[in-house]
């Protein structure tokens, strides 16, 4: 069985999605697209342009902006010009990707099925539950769903959030719980208030040993606490991911018991040092813990420097197989966003028909076995 640990169904990126109205919304897409490494265009002639049409280099705030769109894509107006950024690959010309859409890639691909994640930009969190909860009820066979709760919120009434995770799990399904702490830090909602003490004790404790009595894997999402205009794929991000996995470590020595993954992988890009990725030592210590697991996942993050099949990811690969072993990896593929760069079926092939270093029994559990036993499957 092929499992993707990381597809994604979702709504119309330009509509409320739950949020107070798409003003709000769209103030949340453009704090995602202000950091993000895909390249900015003026639309009347193309040229590349930085990300300062969006946000204040300096001082982190957003700019006031005008969105709309253009064949299709999101666009926005700022001092009189268009600027669009190619977020999600062209082919995605209504801003969304249902559920059957997925399904019909996954079929082509070979793929027998996936467990949907979320984020902030995607909907508001108790949408997305119900989006992704109608998904799997509609197809048991092909997805499972991870659950979202209000990050920045859990500190002040960490019971309710346990409830809302209590009553995710009780509606069926296969499911896990997706914790991105940049969320806790800053919330997607410039007017909500972040925390500052560490996610791991404290307030947050009532939360986490509620969850951890529920037996359900945890996914964490890690990519620092930088500030608002902080480029997530620089040398500056190393200190603030480095201190995350550490809060995570303290995490895992109070809660022993609960699958952990680390969505993503690791920060491919951020640590590439000319045509490979050199990670400290350092990095690796978290995997010490057997209860932790890692989604393989380099195409969505190297995609836009390497050419298909990725040769120059594969000695990455065989270090992750070597140092964490292939039976706490899972492959996951960010479809439809990686197909900035590629087609489904590529993603697939990355691991089934390349990376020759690996056995037919490491393919197996990267390329299923593992996400099957973190998720429950027989």
């Amino acid at each position: 069985m092929i499992i993707d640990c990381y597809p994604s169904a979702f709504a119309q990126w330009d509509s409320p999605a739950g949020y107070r109205s798409k003003e709000e919304k769209m103030r949340v897409i453009q704090r995602e697209l202000s950091t993000h490494h895909q390249p900015a265009w003026r639309v009347r002639d193309r040229v590349q342009v930085d990300n300062s049409t969006l946000v204040d280099p300096v001082s982190g705030e957003l700019r006031n902006v005008e969105w709309t769109r253009d064949r299709g894509q999101n666009v926005w107006v700022y001092e009189g010009e268009t600027y669009a950024k190619q977020y999600f690959p062209p082919m995605l010309h209504n801003l969304e990707c249902p559920t059957e859409l997925m399904i019909a890639e996954m079929d082509y691909a070979g793929v027998d099925a996936g467990i949907f994640h979320t984020s902030p930009h995607k909907g508001l969190y108790s949408f997305q539950n119900e989006f992704q909860r109608d998904a799997v009820r509609r197809h048991p066979d092909r997805f499972m769903r991870l659950i979202m709760v209000d990050a920045h919120a859990i500190p002040r009434d960490p019971e309710k959030a346990a409830r809302e995770v209590e009553d995710e799990v009780g509606a069926g399904g296969r499911v896990g719980l997706q914790f991105m702490p940049r969320y806790y830090y800053q919330p997607a909602v410039e007017t909500d208030e972040g925390n500052n003490e560490p996610w791991d004790d404290g307030a947050m404790r009532p939360f986490w040993q509620a969850v951890a009595s529920m037996n359900i894997p945890v996914f964490f999402t890690l990519i620092g606490r930088g500030g608002v205009g902080a480029d997530v794929y620089g040398q500056s991000f190393h200190e603030t991911y480095m201190e995350e996995q550490r809060v995570l470590i303290r995490w895992m020595d109070r809660y022993p018991d609960v699958t952990v993954v680390i969505t993503h992988g690791l920060p491919w890009r951020s640590y590439l040092q000319g045509d490979r990725i050199r990670f400290p030592d350092e990095i690796w210590k978290i995997f010490d813990y057997p209860q932790c697991h890692m989604e393989l996942m380099l195409t969505i993050q190297m995609g836009a420097i390497w050419e298909y099949p990725w040769k120059e990811a594969e000695p990455t690969i065989q270090e992750c197989v070597e140092r964490i072993g292939a039976n706490r990896l899972m492959w996951g593929s960010d479809w439809p966003m990686v197909g900035r760069y590629c087609t489904y079926r590529q993603v697939v092939d990355q691991y089934r028909v390349h990376c020759s270093f690996l056995t037919d029994a490491q393919r197996e559990e990267i390329m299923g076995g593992t996400a099957a036993r973190v998720m429950g499957l027989k």
